[in-house]
């Protein structure tokens, strides 16, 4: 179940590492008409297992299906899309990643009877959209929570303010200086990165400088400051030891330090994060996502295959890495909805909103930095708001150029 989410990564790449099934083109190109090739990001276990089901889906259409493991990076598709060499399919990959190719019209659009929407978290469908429409379809989804000691918190806290006040009294430390971490507390206060208006982000609307944020920046410099909650320089593997260790009762974390804890023998849950001036505070959801090639010569098959990887391996790929399917608690599988520790993430994903799926949130890469300066008192939570608002403009700037 290890995993690492990373608020944003540039991959500097332009190589294409494939491995694969033997073939007579292991490359991609020349593909025979009855042949179907899939890029995967996912892990090597999991690929095996999307060979299996691939197999399965093979004996009754007569296509044979290849697929190869993608270390490669948006350029590299790009290029590969510019020589005819793109996949058929790319399943597993970040949703991050396709703003880019549907900009560049190498998305098709999905087909009506491929999902039920009404079974999924409305974020996650988010995830791959844009205008309201469809480009691909979210695989698996992935948030964050309040971890709590069970020994040491009989109630859980209701409101921001009660966590703080528990926190005093019984510990609480987190990543406070990851941006992606301490979000919902800006977004409690109003604080957005990007307004949202008919379904696209209005990037030249900004909202981390507005006085919404700048409260939030307040209250995120006041826990270290003022309450003396967590030191300044706190970082994600010290807090997680300090929970583990019995040091503290609360942490904020994914489901990827599950496994470690479990590990631990700690008596533990998590739960949603608490409710602000009376609404649910949120987080931030990213997803894995499958898509079809705008290209691509084999497109009512590809749905079909697309349509069978999505219903079958939703508990293979969580038995393998943990990956929690991207299904309302109800429509869920039974390792997550009777599990209380997975099913809290889901129910964070439905009150989440999603990492915006543009290029420009690439600006934040250094908001950890303006953070940590935020919590050590060099900067103001004013010039926090200011510095971070300036990186997202110079980063649009450049992207003009």
């Amino acid at each position: 179940m290890k995993r690492f989410y990373k608020l944003i990564s540039v991959v500097l790449v332009f190589a294409l590492f494939l491995t694969g099934c033997t073939t007579a083109d292991t490359a991609g190109t020349g593909k025979n008409d009855k042949e179907i090739v899939i890029w995967s990001h996912l892990t090597d276990p999991e690929i095996a297992e999307l060979r299996t089901l691939a197999d399965q889906w093979s004996k009754t259409s007569g296509y044979k299906v290849i697929i190869h493991s993608d270390k490669g990076d948006n350029r590299a598709y790009i290029e590969a899309s510019l020589r005819n060499m793109e996949p058929d399919i790319e399943f597993g990959v970040s949703h991050d990643r396709m703003e880019k190719l549907h900009n560049e019209k190498l998305l098709a659009q999905v087909p009506d009877n491929i999902i039920d929407k009404n079974k999924y978290i409305p974020s996650a469908l988010e995830t791959v959209s844009f205008k309201n429409k469809m480009y691909g379809i979210p695989i698996s989804v992935e948030t964050y929570g309040l971890y709590y000691n069970k020994d040491k918190v009989k109630k859980v806290p209701n409101t921001l303010e009660e966590l703080i006040s528990m926190g005093e009294k019984q510990g609480f430390q987190y990543d406070i200086n990851n941006f992606y971490l301490s979000f919902p507390i800006l977004q409690a206060n109003g604080a957005y990165i990007f307004k949202k208006e008919n379904g696209d982000y209005n990037v030249k609307d900004i909202g981390l400088n507005n006085e919404a944020a700048i409260k939030g920046y307040t209250m995120i410099q006041d826990m270290v400051q003022k309450y003396k909650l967590m030191p300044e320089n706190i970082d994600s593997i010290t807090a997680r030891n300090n929970f583990k260790n019995g040091k503290t009762s609360f942490y904020v974390s994914g489901s990827w330090d599950l496994q470690e804890l479990d590990a631990s023998g700690l008596n533990y849950s998590v739960v949603p994060f608490p409710k602000y001036n009376g609404k649910q505070m949120t987080s931030f959801v990213t997803a894995q996502v499958g898509y079809v090639s705008s290209k691509s010569q084999h497109q009512k098959e590809d749905w079909s295959l697309m349509k069978y990887l999505i219903n079958h391996s939703s508990t293979p790929l969580f038995k393998i890495t943990g990956r929690i399917p991207p299904y309302k608690v109800d429509y869920n599988i039974k390792e997550v909805k009777n599990d209380p520790k997975e099913r809290t993430f889901v129910q964070q994903s439905e009150y989440g909103q999603i990492l915006p799926n543009v290029s420009e949130v690439q600006a934040l890469q250094n908001a950890n930095k303006v953070m940590t300066e935020l919590t050590s008192r060099k900067i103001t939570p004013k010039e926090c708001g200011q510095k971070i608002e300036k990186d997202i403009l110079d980063f649009i700037v450049k992207e003009k150029q």
